[in-house]
């Protein structure tokens, strides 16, 4: 197959470095060559320290010249390159990989804008508008750095499709210095050059003089073997295929390829580096998963896991993963607890999360490495277990912060109702806890002329209460890990956290089931404290009763003229409590076509929980927030559930326990009324 360049070692007599010339003579990216070959050629020159450039080219694909550029800027020789004709379109990137850019006094230097095809529909048309606008910019961005011009300045050369010949490309900023003219023959036939709009003549005559377009011009061919080049169909400037090409591809099937390649391609490379990132000391191993087009991230992960795995922690010669600094670990635990999180509880990915993907096995090897650890030689259970029981505790923190957050997500999505009429209170230890009456002064009195005030005589009841302690123990082992049962993560913290507020939950409801009695050694639902009426069902009738029973509650001679804002029933009841709460007449009249109003219409909101199911008896209960009724005390007013674990000693892993400090309490009977079931 034909060629649109040639690799070769020159060996300089006394010269100590090895030096290697490369010609691009033609169409760049075309006779089915691509930059991929143009890496393993260059890489089978082996250990150059000089490379001779040489161009003629009138340009071509961009993403293979661009393919090149990286190839050359990233190789560790020195580069020198020589404009021998022409330097057109993508050659003038390749030839900026250089270091030093010599032009011939009679060759030319192009710039312009990249262009290109789309065939599909409008999605096809943005995607490839999009791309070429993203090659553009990278265009402007070299050509400005390397030139010294304003990017705005390069942009209006490449709108325009400036060409610069010799001394002017020297001037542009964009070759170095220019050596003497030569003659010239072309590498490419007339109607290649026809794609430009601008292209001098001096260049349409050379190539139409040229009849026999050899690969190489005369000023240098002695250097190099004398070689046919393609025919030329005179209606399609790119070559034609002939008889010792591989298979017959139209340009465009050549350009889709090609674009479909080099995309996945870079993709590949991206993502190979991502798995690398914050692993310098193993980019030996990332250039040869770069270099190995069948090495993908997986393949690339494997390798890393490997290569720390085979390192060697001796003095001199020891491991470090992630910067060995305080924010460096904390930055790595982060980042494992936001990959865990992500796959367990559908988190979003963290900035740079460079841990994205890895499994619980390969989080904890990295743990290790990151402390100095060397795991070669370790099996997985040795090595979890190594992971569970280091001194620094990062693996099972980041466990520990991923289990605390599940359970916390539970506790949350529980759907309980009690929060909604009850009061928070906060205990700071677990003693017996006085609350005295204070409902005692339900009005000022009043103070004469230059009487003294009087102090408010305290009621001598005294409700108390006191928290309780309520758990449960779970445990992660090294199989888990192994296995990465995410799962365990999530389901049984979760449960957890939804079985600490149906703690709570049972707390308070418990209160109206068994109905307890308060200091005065009286139920708290009890005639002795007109808060238990007859029992009915729910209707306009009853409702309004219990209305009426709470609001004449007395403190002394006082009325305290309490309102309900809850009624609380059992599931079975809740459409009951609505329909008579939200009716416009009347409900419960014997009368077919009622037109009565509804008396307590709005009075209350509807609350309903299946642990009354079964229970004989309905509820009117005042604002929690004005008056003393139902309250749920936490230990030092956390109400969410607390997590704590431990290396495992009964499990090969480590232990949670999952604990709520909490009690409930009804502190007065006044804003609570009761109406047993008829």
């Amino acid at each position: 197959m034909k060629n649109w360049y040639e690799m070769s070692l020159t060996s300089l007599e006394g010269a100590a470095e090895t030096t290697a010339e490369i010609y691009v003579y033609d169409y760049i990216g075309y006779y089915g060559v691509e930059a991929k070959q143009f890496a393993k050629d260059l890489k089978a020159l082996g250990d150059v320290s000089h490379i001779k450039l040489r161009i003629n080219s009138p340009g071509g694909s961009v993403f293979e010249g661009t393919a090149i550029y990286n190839l050359l800027k990233e190789h560790p020789a020195t580069i020198e390159a020589w404009i021998d004709g022409l330097a057109a379109s993508m050659a003038t990137v390749i030839a900026l990989a250089a270091e030093t850019v010599h032009i011939a006094e009679n060759a030319y230097f192009m710039i312009h804008n990249p262009s290109g095809g789309a065939y599909g529909d409008e999605r096809a048309m943005e995607k490839a508008k999009s791309q070429l606008n993203k090659v553009t910019k990278t265009m402007i961005n070299l050509y400005s750095t390397r030139s010294g011009l304003s990017e705005d300045e390069v942009a209006t050369m490449m709108n325009d499709e400036t060409w610069f010949v010799g001394q002017e490309a020297v001037d542009a900023g964009f070759a170095t210095d220019t050596t003497a003219a030569i003659e010239m023959a072309a590498s490419y036939g007339p109607d290649l050059l026809n794609n430009f709009k601008n292209t001098p003549e001096a260049i349409l005559n050379v190539a139409t003089a040229s009849t026999d377009n050899i690969f190489f011009p005369s000023a240098v061919a002695g250097t190099q073997p004398k070689q046919e080049a393609k025919p030329m169909d005179p209606k399609n400037p790119k070559p034609v295929a002939t008889a010792d090409d591989e298979a017959i591809v139209t340009p465009e099937m050549r350009a889709a390829i090609v674009a479909e390649a080099q995309q996945a391609e870079a993709t590949r490379r991206t993502e190979i580096k991502a798995v690398f990132k914050g692993f310098d000391a193993h980019s030996d191993v990332m250039t040869a998963c770069l270099d190995d087009m069948n090495c993908d991230a997986q393949g690339a992960k494997d390798k890393l896991l490997a290569a720390l795995g085979s390192s060697n922690s001796q003095p001199g010669h020891s491991y470090s993963i992630v910067v060995q600094d305080g924010d460096g670990i904390a930055r790595m635990k982060a980042h494992a607890e936001n990959t865990i999180a992500m796959r367990a509880l559908g988190a979003k990915r963290e900035e740079n999360n460079e841990l994205a993907g890895y499994t619980m096995f390969e989080l904890a090897r990295m743990m290790l490495h990151a402390r100095n650890v060397n795991t070669g030689g370790m099996d997985k259970m040795a090595l979890v277990a190594a992971a569970f029981t280091h001194s620094s505790g990062d693996f099972t923190t980041v466990l520990g912060n991923i289990a605390h957050k599940a359970m916390l997500k539970g506790y949350e999505e529980a759907d309980e109702v009690f929060q909604r009429f009850t009061s928070v209170g906060s205990f700071s230890d677990f003693k017996v806890h006085t609350r005295t009456d204070l409902g005692s002064f339900p009005s000022l009195r009043q103070v004469g002329a230059g009487a003294e005030f009087k102090y408010v005589t305290i009621g001598e009841r005294a409700e108390t209460s006191v928290l309780a302690t309520y758990g449960e123990l779970f445990s992660i082992n090294r199989q888990a890990i192994i296995n990465d049962d995410l799962g365990l993560f999530t389901r049984l913290p979760q449960k957890m956290g939804r079985a600490a507020v149906r703690t709570v939950g049972d707390l308070v409801f418990s209160i109206f089931l068994n109905n307890p009695a308060m200091a005065d050694t009286v139920a708290l639902f009890h005639a002795d404290h007109n808060n238990l009426l007859t029992a009915a069902g729910i209707n306009t009738t009853s409702v309004d009763l219990a209305r009426v029973k709470m609001a004449v509650q007395a403190e002394g001679n006082a009325k305290l003229n309490l309102r309900p804002k809850f009624l609380l029933c059992d599931v079975a009841d809740e459409g009951a409590a609505k329909v008579t709460l939200e009716s416009e007449y009347e409900v419960g009249a014997s009368a077919k076509n009622n037109t009565v109003p509804n008396s307590v219409r709005g009075i209350a909101e509807v609350i309903s929980d299946a642990r009354l199911s079964g229970h004989n008896g309905w509820y009117l209960l005042a604002d929690q927030n004005m008056h003393d009724t139902i309250e749920v005390q936490y230990l030092d007013g956390n109400q969410a559930p607390v997590l704590e674990q431990q290396n495992g000693w009964n499990v090969d892993g480590t232990e949670f326990k999952v604990r709520m400090d909490a009690a409930a309490k009804a502190w007065d009977f006044r804003g609570m009324t009761k109406t047993p079931k008829s």
